[in-house]
């Protein structure tokens, strides 16, 4: 177990100050701790000693388990890489937002022959290519989709945009899940052809408008994160009214060009920053 990093550290002591109902000047009466100290830290701009971070929990009647990560989620933040970490090399984080592009150019690819295959099963009750090209497909399509929607992750922690992170996340569970679950069930033995297109709509419904929204809220790549996150959005809508998943369907695979769009933005806007650092 570890404690948490910041500026997790600092949103957490926030949440937990707020919900013990204490404004910062309580908190301080009963830690000893200057204000300034209390809002830096909850601000992230500084990482406080143990002592303190103890000091703190005590005036809310916490422990530090309240900080700490489990392996699990140390594990997991490793394996999708989560956090940057500083020692790495600037190469090594150019690499992974190329990946991240390029990845999604193949997603693209492969979510053409997807839906190829998935309306001919819904005209014919066959796939046009077969079942084992339909299976894989659909398995390189999600790894593809994961990796592509990895680079936002990295981008939403370069640029601070918490809710952008949270979104690529959910939809890259999402997305896996609905490709664990169209492998296993190839003809909808388990789960009704309608019931499944419900959830299918709803869920990406849901992946849309979380993902429109955070890059919406995106600052620092010019307006093109904001004109994609208003389109995703309605992509987002569409896919909840379920009947015109018909065309949001093939929409969002023309939408993730956008999305590779912004990923080259975001290289690009870091290449100038560190031009000018130099």
């Amino acid at each position: 177990m570890s404690l948490m990093k910041q500026p997790q550290l600092g949103l957490k002591i926030l949440e937990l100050r707020q919900q013990k109902g204490f404004t910062q000047e309580e908190l301080v009466e009963q830690c000893n701790i200057s204000v300034r100290t209390i809002q830096r830290i909850e601000a992230g701009e500084v990482m406080p000693r143990v002592y303190t971070v103890k000091t703190i929990l005590a005036a809310l009647d916490r422990d530090l388990d309240d900080l700490q990560e489990s392996v699990f989620e140390k594990k997991v933040k490793k394996a999708f890489l989560i956090e940057i970490d500083e020692n790495k090399k600037v190469a090594f984080l150019f690499n992974q937002l190329h990946l991240g592009w390029i990845a999604g150019i193949l997603s693209m690819i492969l979510l053409v022959f997807q839906l190829i295959e998935e309306t001919t099963f819904l005209a014919t009750g066959g796939y046009y290519f077969g079942e084992i090209f339909y299976v894989t497909i659909t398995i390189l399509a999600a790894i593809a989709f994961g990796l592509h929607m990895r680079a936002f992750v990295l981008i939403a922690e370069l640029f601070k945009a918490s809710f952008l992170k949270t979104s690529a996340l959910i939809a890259i569970a999402i997305n896996t899940l609905i490709a664990i679950y169209s492998v296993i069930d190839l003809h909808f033995q388990y789960i009704k052809l309608e019931a499944f297109a419900l959830i299918y709509s709803v869920l990406f419904g849901i992946v849309f408008i979380c993902m429109g929204i955070g890059l919406y809220k995106t600052n620092h790549l010019g307006q093109l994160p904001k004109i994609t996150g208003i389109i995703t959005l309605v992509l987002g809508f569409m896919f909840l009214t379920i009947i015109m998943v018909a065309i949001a369907g093939p929409a969002s695979i023309l939408v993730q060009g956008l999305y590779v769009a912004i990923i080259l933005r975001a290289i690009a806007t870091i290449k100038q920053q560190i031009t000018a650092e130099a």
